[in-house]
């Protein structure tokens, strides 16, 4: 295996000159680009040209990594989460069971609202523009929550093949564009709570998040953005869904052992854990290290990540995670911005500012991981084989938790009906010795891949600058409408076909029902 994975590299850059690459990630979030930047880093060391338009600047970029930051048309979102918000909900709308219901629909509101402000920001930008004026090999973009730089590739007329990056599960609106079929009867949508769609209320669930979903991008984002590039340049564009639909491929970042099997195409290819490969090592400061070194039975490590501000966290809640970590055996330490600079201690708690989390998932000493679900995190749990105990908000976190607790990865608990008593429970159920193996069994299964996921990426990447179109990788399915894709026109031609047949037969029936009546009658009056 280890053979075929070296060759499988080599391949992968061999016949390749060096390309000029585009890559565009004009969204805010932090996590996000940590998912593709080290596809874009590794591209520039094998001699590629690569020029990144993102929030996320290098401090030191490698040699043919050029940078066009976007810190001027809008901010960075940075423990920007209050989780105030994730309160109990109202009374009434839990009693009709719409609680999960309306949170889903809710969790996504903010993302137009910050799409339609970054691209005001895009088309107005001058080194955006000058960048664009320039040829280009291959062109990546992240497809999120905007197409934006869909149509501003349109206004420069740069023909170059697009490769679509997903930091996340693939969102409602990415199937269609590469002919993928994303049916809600089995495909959960991004913000499903459950990782396998089964019963009747599942899916009615589903199919509802699934229309909304795409209806919600349609209406307010890729008709706005078009409105707004349209008013910049003063000229017409073609639909955004249309432009979306000449995209050559995507990557996603996830796996099906970890995420689930899902339909997939050629031009669909998954390379979860692919930030991992070329991660630096960061230090670990010596006083986590030192809390570790001293801790007998293991060290849990609490994060909810770099969007949630976790000191925003209530009294009483923040009372209930203390008293339910202060029963565990094992220290704990815990990411929570109002600390001290060398970290607040209390009890086996230790509240640091910041941490290296990749490397502290790593570490022999850390046996178990509460975290809020990111798909990153989660990432490098299963890669280290840690336990997760998964406290879902947003987006597709309860989703990913979903689907830790369905290999055995770990166990999802709610927020806003935490309890002491299901906190510790949880944490006990996590903290198990069958939970622990079966943990490490899910990140061996995660780990046996033909590939390396940056080696996958990579090789893809190259042959779209090689192949281009001459070698599509969508369906068919992506230029079919509406109505031939789901067979609409077929099956009102065999409606009509049926309806035609019986009001033949009814015809016949009733002519040869004629006819004998009319035998009946002339033998009655013979006699």
């Amino acid at each position: 295996m280890h053979l075929l994975r070296i060759l499988f590299a080599i391949f992968a850059v061999q016949h390749v000159q060096s390309a000029n690459i585009l890559g565009i990630f004009p969204h805010v979030g932090k996590s996000h680009f940590i998912a593709f930047e080290p596809l874009l880093k590794h591209s520039a060391r094998t001699g590629h040209q690569v020029t990144v338009v993102s929030f996320f600047p290098q401090k030191d970029p490698p040699a043919n990594y050029t940078d066009v930051s976007l810190r001027e048309i809008a901010q960075i979102r940075k423990e920007a989460v209050n989780l105030q918000l994730f309160e109990r909900s109202n009374k009434f709308i839990n009693s009709l069971g719409l609680k999960m219901f309306l949170r889903q629909i809710f969790s996504f509101r903010p993302l137009s609202d910050l799409a339609l402000n970054v691209c005001s920001g895009l088309v107005k930008f001058q080194p955006l523009a000058e960048v664009m004026q320039k040829h280009y090999d291959v062109v990546l973009i992240e497809n999120f929550n905007s197409d934006c730089v869909l149509g501003l590739l349109h206004i420069y007329k740069i023909k170059a093949p697009v490769i679509s990056l997903l930091s996340c599960p693939m969102m409602h609106w990415s199937a269609s564009r590469i002919g993928l079929t994303d049916n809600p009867s089995f495909v959960p949508t991004i913000t499903s709570q459950t990782s396998s769609i089964g019963s009747f209320l599942e899916r009615l669930e589903n199919s509802a998040m699934y229309v909304y979903f795409k209806l919600w991008f349609r209406y307010a984002v890729q008709v706005k953005e078009r409105a707004i590039i349209e008013k910049r340049f003063q000229r017409k564009i073609p639909d955004l869904d249309v432009l979306a639909r000449n995209i050559s491929m995507m990557l996603v970042n996830t796996h099906h052992s970890l995420n689930g099997v899902r339909p997939l195409l050629p031009g669909v290819v998954e390379v979860g854990g692919m930030h991992l490969k070329d991660k630096r090592s960061k230090t670990i400061p010596h006083y986590i290290e030192r809390f570790l070194n001293e801790s007998e039975h293991g060290v849990v490590l609490f994060s909810w990540g770099s969007l949630i501000k976790t000191a925003s966290i209530p009294k009483y809640k923040e009372d209930i995670i203390v008293n339910a970590l202060s029963k565990l055996k094992q220290r704990v330490i815990w990411k929570y911005e109002d600390s001290d600079e060398e970290g607040t201690l209390s009890g086996n708690i230790l509240k640091v500012k910041w941490i290296p989390q990749y490397e502290l998932l790593q570490h022999p000493k850390v046996i178990a991981f509460i975290a809020h679900g990111g798909l990153l995190g989660m990432t490098e749990a299963i890669s280290a084989g840690k336990p997760m105990l998964i406290v879902p908000f947003y987006g597709d976190q309860p989703l990913n938790g979903a689907a830790a607790t369905s290999i055995g990865l770990g166990k999802a608990i709610s927020y806003a009906d935490m309890t002491e008593k299901s906190l510790l429970e949880g944490l006990q159920s996590v903290l198990s010795a069958e939970m622990r193996v079966s943990a490490r069994r899910a990140s061996k299964m995660w780990q046996d891949r033909i590939a390396d996921p940056l080696d996958t990426a990579v090789y893809w990447v190259e042959r779209v600058i090689r192949w281009g179109d001459q070698d599509p990788l969508h369906s068919a399915a992506r230029d079919l409408t509406f109505i031939e894709y789901n067979l609409i026109d077929v099956a009102a031609v065999i409606l009509l076909a049926i309806v035609f047949i019986i009001l033949v037969l009814r015809i016949v029936v009733n002519q040869i029902l004629r006819l004998l009546s009319a035998s009946m009658s002339k033998k009655e009056k013979l006699h």
